[in-house]
This record gives C-alpha cells, sequence and structure tokens, in this order.
C-alpha cells in the first residue's frame, strides 16, 4: 500500500444480506457497506463499487475484498477505525460480526436510512432482443422484463433507458441481477454503452444515524 494513500478512518459498517434466490447460486449473498468519517461527516460506500453489473458478494467475497484493501491499510495506519490504529485480525473480526448481524435491504432502510438502489441504463433497442442464460431466471427476456418495469422506466430522447429498483421492495434484488446479466449478454463489449450499479442513498434525517458496529475491542 502505497504511503501517500489519504487515510481513512472507518466508523461503522452495514452488511445488508439478500434473499437467497438474489442470483442463480441460491445462496446468501451480502452487500458490506464501510461508513467513513468524511469531512466531519458519516458516509458509506460499498466494499466494491462496478458500474457494469448488479454485483452481490458470497461471504469469502467480501472477505477477499477486505483483504486486498481495507485490512492492509491497517498495517501502515493508513485506515483507522473510529480514529484509533488496529491490526488487520481485530479489523477482520469487526467484519465478521457484522455479517453475523447483517440485515435485511428493508431493515437498513427503515432503521439505519441507508437504501440499496440497483441503476440500470442502456439503450433499449440494443437490449430488448436480449435472452437469459439462466433457467432460474423469472425473465426468458428483456422483452418479459421490460413488460414488468416498463412503466417505471424513463426514455430519454436518445433512446437510452434508466430504471432504478429499491432492493427493499419484494423480488427486486432478484430482478436487478437477472435484468443487469441480460444487459451485459449484449453490451459487455461496449462499456461506455450501459450502466448497472448499485447506489446507497442516506434518507434525509438519517445522515448522522448511519450504524457505528465498530465493536469495542480494537
Amino acid at each position: 500500500m502505497s504511503p501517500h494513500s489519504p487515510t481513512l478512518d472507518e466508523v461503522g459498517r452495514l452488511v445488508i444480506h439478500l434473499p437467497d434466490d438474489a442470483t442463480f447460486y441460491g445462496e446468501r449473498s451480502y452487500l458490506p457497506i464501510a461508513v467513513d468519517l468524511v469531512d466531519g461527516s458519516k458516509t458509506p460506500s460499498l466494499l466494491r463499487a462496478d458500474q457494469h453489473g448488479v454485483h452481490y458478494m458470497a461471504q469469502y467475497e467480501v472477505f477477499s475484498a477486505l483483504c486486498s484493501d481495507r485490512a492492509q491499510r491497517t498495517v501502515d495506519q493508513t485506515l483507522l477505525v473510529g480514529g484509533t490504529p488496529t491490526t488487520p485480525e481485530r479489523y477482520l473480526r469487526l467484519w465478521r460480526d457484522a455479517i453475523t448481524t447483517s440485515v435485511s435491504a428493508e431493515t437498513a432502510a427503515t432503521l439505519h436510512g441507508i437504501r440499496a438502489v440497483a441503476v440500470l441504463q442502456a439503450p433499449l433497442a440494443s437490449v430488448t432482443g436480449a435472452k437469459s442464460s439462466w433457467t432460474t431466471c423469472p425473465f426468458g427476456s428483456f422483452t418479459s422484463f421490460r413488460a414488468k418495469y416498463g412503466g417505471q422506466m424513463s426514455l430519454a430522447s436518445d433512446g437510452t433507458f434508466a430504471l432504478e429498483l429499491d432492493l427493499a421492495r419484494p423480488g427486486s434484488a432478484r430482478d436487478a441481477y437477472y435484468g443487469a446479466s441480460m444487459m451485459s449478454s449484449v453490451l459487455r463489449s461496449e462499456p461506455t454503452a450501459w450502466r448497472a450499479s448499485i447506489e446507497l442513498r442516506v434518507t434525509a434525517g438519517h445522515h448522522e444515524q448511519v450504524p457505528l458496529f465498530a465493536g469495542a475491542e480494537l
């Protein structure tokens, strides 16, 4: 890790668990959210943000992401926990505890004021003919996906649609995953033409109530 990396002060963490049918694996997956102190405000961010896929993480992927970045930064103290240095082992234990106490997207929104929203954006004409290769997909094609969500899509003058799906709503985590998968199947070679990502929105009035699952032993 570069000694010139700006220091992060992680003051909390929240892990959202998705329904088991959210992916074709049929196993529990997660959205791990770090809460850093930025200019005096608690700012949540996903551990692994991606503009070209709705990616939920298995538990081993969470720890892989931590070990390749944030846990390493505890060594040279370019990452602090609540303003205090810690060790990689203790830091990973905090995340292990956060996974154990993970919450649903609905609870994250209502109790902690953090909404996880899938954002899909692409040229509608390009993806209309896309088909799913997964037998677990509730949509045989993007046409079926549009039949369900077309009323929520906004369409720009250039033919690009935009759709936001709140993952707290029943079925949205699954539908966003498969919708993004169909988009990727036809547009993966055109990275500037489409977007599929998860955004975090902090509800007004909850800005300073972002959870502090910092743990007592650092």
